[in-house]
């Protein structure tokens, strides 16, 4: 009598299981499909994570890609680079980016003749202000093939004084990468580890190394999980704090952002300042702080909307700055729209 009468019980409970998983597959169902009107799916988007008030309220991967994926993140990889140098002065590590690079490069600088490179700081480096003649992506190949890409990027005709003028330079942001390494004796990677990544539990990350054996800081050699790099978005807006642990000082997190340069950028949110490998602008009023990388790879934090967007696409593409501007002018504000409020 006992099994006839658990039976029926049984029987409801599990119609009850089954009918409560489908309203909540319904709802998510509803909600990416909301979502993905703003985010019309191509054959380039890997991945869009939204956070509001600190919590995920959306997160999706296309095209093949999953939450275990890790996505090329191209010059990304320079803001992480600025976070370290961050770190690194907060360890004392390094006294301010007002030092002279020299100090670090005493080998490399012995056969310079152009003794006003005596004077590129950190800081030039940061706000891609060091002088160095720098021709974009036609510098690239030969860049990467170079036996020694740091004396490439220091032998480098002075265009302007150092401090002088902005021009985007990825091969001197590796040095930046080559100065953590030499001031804390550990790779950039073990650096990073040690006092960023396990904090944030980043495990799982794919990193190369240029020639001579320095992790690279150009933005041409690094692969993350999209979640992570959320992670460093929401770092980011609670000012370095992490449950409890100031990972990163709030001073330099507003120097990143605040000690700026008007940027030249073409592929950028329109009236972009460049920071310190980190960039600034507005949308209706509201402040916008972002990263990006080429081909479409973004951090972008909403201060006052406590709101975060992660979006990262597959860069080897022809068209890398047609869909990274396509991203900003027609998605960027409908999700800022739909999840601003």
């Amino acid at each position: 009598m006992r099994t006839k009468r658990t039976f029926p019980f049984l029987l409801i409970t599990i119609i009850f299981i089954v009918s409560s998983c489908k309203e909540v597959k319904k709802e998510k169902s509803i909600e990416t499909a909301a979502s993905e009107k703003v985010i019309p799916t191509d054959d380039f988007i890997f991945s869009t994570l939204i956070s509001k008030n600190g919590e995920i309220v959306f997160q999706e991967y296309y095209n093949g890609k999953t939450i275990d994926s890790l996505c090329d993140v191209q010059s990304l990889t320079k803001g992480l680079m600025s976070i370290l140098i961050g770190i690194a002065i907060d360890k004392e590590y390094i006294k301010d980016v007002d030092e002279p690079i020299v100090k670090y490069f005493p080998n490399e600088f012995k056969n310079l003749t152009d003794t006003k490179k005596n004077t590129i700081t950190i800081k030039h480096l940061l706000n891609q202000t060091s002088g160095l003649s720098w021709k974009g992506y036609l510098e690239h190949e030969e860049w990467l093939n170079n036996e020694d890409p740091i004396s490439f990027v220091l032998k480098k005709d002075l265009e302007n004084n150092p401090g002088e003028k902005y021009n985007y330079n990825s091969g001197a942001t590796h040095l930046l990468s080559v100065i953590i390494s030499r001031v804390s004796g550990k790779s950039t990677l073990e650096f990073a580890n040690e006092f960023l990544f396990d904090d944030l539990n980043i495990y799982s990350t794919n990193w190369q190394k240029r020639n001579k054996g320095y992790y690279d800081g150009s933005g041409l050699g690094l692969k993350m999980k999209p979640i992570d790099l959320m992670k460093i978005g929401q770092l980011l807006e609670k000012n370095g704090d992490w449950n409890g642990l100031q990972l990163v000082s709030k001073e330099w997190i507003q120097k990143m952002f605040d000690e700026n340069e008007k940027s030249s950028t073409e592929w950028g949110l329109k009236n972009s300042k460049h920071g310190f490998c980190w960039y600034q602008s507005e949308f209706k009023r509201n402040k916008i702080d972002y990263g990006m990388g080429y081909g479409g790879q973004f951090i972008i934090m909403i201060p006052d909307k406590e709101l975060i967007i992660v979006t990262t696409h597959n860069h080897d593409t022809p068209n890398g700055i047609e869909q990274q501007m396509k991203f900003l002018n027609t998605k960027l504000p409908k999700l800022i729209e739909k999840y601003g409020s």
